[in-house]
């Protein structure tokens, strides 16, 4: 542990801290000072209890803000992902939707054909029986009528 010197609200106190976390608590001194600084400006020189206790309050009120906020940023990312996923989950209901229609395209070509085919054959068979008709009608008329 060491000791480390900060200053808040024109006041020194000594602190003891890890080497590792000096930087840290220089940091929040800073942050606490620049607090300090802003009520005395405001309120004129106070106590140091009450100037520590205000600060502290203006502090833990600017967290309390930013708790909120990354509590509104958290349902947001969270909305956002749910979002990304169902934009997956259409994305890819649309390329087997995709896949469906031209698998339909291709039966219906299929069934385009086959009927085609049928409606030739069938019109080749109605004019087979139309050629016999005629045939049978010309057969028909050169025998002579008996009645």
């Amino acid at each position: 542990m060491t000791e480390l010197e900060i200053s808040i609200g024109g006041r020194s106190f000594s602190v003891a801290c890890d080497n590792e976390e000096q930087e840290k608590v220089r940091q929040a001194a800073a942050l606490i000072n620049e607090e300090a600084d802003a009520i005395q400006t405001q309120l004129g020189r106070l106590p140091e209890s009450k100037m520590l206790l205000l600060s502290a309050l203006m502090i833990a009120d600017r967290l309390a803000d930013l708790e909120s906020e990354s509590t509104v940023l958290k349902e947001k990312s969270e909305d956002l992902l749910n979002i990304k996923n169902k934009n997956k989950q259409l994305e890819q209901q649309k390329s087997a939707l995709e896949v469906d229609c031209q698998n339909l395209e291709r039966l219906a070509e299929k069934f385009l054909g086959r009927l085609e085919t049928i409606s030739n054959f069938s019109d080749e068979k109605n004019n087979s029986l139309l050629a016999d008709e005629s045939s049978a009608n010309i057969i028909e008329t050169d025998q002579p009528k008996l009645f």
